[in-house]
């Protein structure tokens, strides 16, 4: 039985307008008193697919529902969050599992309805931010590189970052510009798969980030002895490499990494092709070894249109030891404090042994750095910056052509909590390296 209004509900989102990493406060006041209410979110990405989520509340006796107080009695997320209906979207279709694409630095807008008897009696609209006023832009063509670059309006100097992106080698520039609002300068650089670089991830000379570099150390407001190096995945992968062999990078912190130099990409696929270089020579990646077992789980999945993961077959080419030294990264070369984020049910590869591996390697050697190892237990590949921030749709799994499913590994609650928990010890890693940077050079 449905409980009549007493008045019209009103539903406020405060602030309106904020940087995507702030928690807001939603409620809903207006109710009648143990009033059942659906408040729904929506979004759309920036490939225009539709996102959405729900939860059910109950009003206390004040005809009010807050959701920083109370959990949902039932929705798309299940616990005390204020910003649960921002993390648990999920694509708009009845089959297809989607990845929510962001990578711009425009505000995303989010609309949120309140529901009763299924009669929509409230609606709002927030926009999340990536920069603020004092944020500025530079769009890069220069020197051969491509990239956005982000920093702090004011003079400086400021740390300078190189952000890397990973399989899709485009630029994460709502991350740069979010990270440069905490007093950055971040170089957001693309390096395959975009108009002015290579088209595939193939025979990429790691010369390109060493100018890329040099040119953020020249640049005017940033302090060209604090320069760091960030990426996830294929750009975790590649911030231990160039920590490997450009000292000037004297922070690096890789999410979801491999502990070895993985293959080329054509066509963003893998393929049996070196995918760096390094003063003319291919540098020595580790070769895929196939089971029929292997092939036939895949093909099962994919005629089931169950989600595939690509866990087996990494196990497996890590089956031999001369091939994975081979093609190991040497992070014993780098010559600063590494952190490294992994989560243990990462389907797309076994991050969580790769950091074991770059673990166990540096506690071989006598480092007088502050190393940091962040390993969570139910998360998956996209677990932290610059692909998972606060208060994002979480990303687990998505549909790629008309069959495959790709699994990421986690869910969104684990995933979201990896994001929430990592962003802060981020920005903790880099303030407290680049601080005892200062200090080492004033005491010198």
């Amino acid at each position: 039985m449905s409980v009549p209004l007493l008045s019209k509900p009103l539903l406020t989102i405060s602030p309106e307008m904020a940087l995507v990493d702030e928690t807001l406060c939603i409620q809903v006041t207006g109710c009648s008193p143990y009033q059942s209410i659906l408040i729904r979110a929506r979004a759309t990405d920036e490939e225009n697919k539709p996102f959405v989520s729900r939860a059910y509340f109950t009003a206390n006796d004040q005809g009010n529902v807050n959701l920083s107080k109370q959990k949902p009695d039932r929705g798309s997320y299940d616990e005390v969050d204020p910003m649960g209906l921002f993390w648990s979207m999920e694509l708009d279709h009845p089959t297809k599992k989607g990845y929510f694409v962001k990578t711009t630095s425009a505000p995303l807008d989010l609309f949120f309805s309140v529901e009763v008897d299924q009669e929509v009696v409230a609606e709002t609209k927030v926009s999340r931010s990536f920069m603020d006023a004092e944020t500025s832009k530079k769009t890069v063509r220069e020197h051969g590189l491509v990239g956005t670059l982000y920093h702090p309006s004011a003079s400086g100097p400021y740390p300078g970052v190189l952000l890397l992106g990973g399989s899709d080698g485009g630029n994460q520039e709502h991350g740069a510009a979010l990270l440069a609002t905490k007093g950055y300068a971040v170089f957001a650089l693309s390096y395959f798969g975009e108009e002015g670089v290579p088209k595939d991830l193939a025979h990429i000379p790691l010369e390109y980030f060493g100018t890329a570099i040099e040119w953020l150390q020249t640049q005017p407001f940033v302090s060209d002895e604090k320069i760091g190096a960030i990426g996830l995945s294929r750009g975790g992968e590649l911030a231990l490499l160039l920590g490997t062999v450009y000292p000037q990078l004297r922070a690096i912190i890789a999410g979801s990494p491999s502990a070895v130099v993985t293959p080329g990409m054509r066509n963003h696929m893998y393929a049996p092709v070196q995918a760096w270089m390094y003063q003319d020579a291919p540098i020595t990646y580790l070769p895929f070894k196939y089971r029929l077992t292997n092939m036939f789980t895949m093909i099962r999945h994919l005629w089931k249109r169950e989600p595939v993961s690509f866990l087996s077959l990494w196990l497996h080419s890590l089956g031999r030891a001369d091939n994975v030294e081979a093609a190991r990264i040497p992070v014993e070369k780098i010559q600063a404090p590494v952190m490294i984020i992994a989560g243990e049910e990462d389907q797309i590869w076994t991050s969580a042994h790769f950091s074991q591996m770059v673990r166990e390697r540096l506690k071989q050697e006598n480092r007088s750095y502050n190393d940091v190892y962040l390993t969570y237990k139910d998360a998956g590949h996209f677990l932290c910056f610059p692909y998972s921030l606060p208060n994002m749709p979480a990303n687990i799994t998505e549909s790629v052509g008309k069959r495959m499913v790709l699994d990421y590994g986690g869910d969104a609650k684990s995933n979201t909590h990896a994001a929430l928990d990592s962003w802060p010890q981020i920005l903790a890693f880099f303030q407290s390296t680049f601080e005892d940077q200062s200090q080492a050079a004033k005491s010198s």
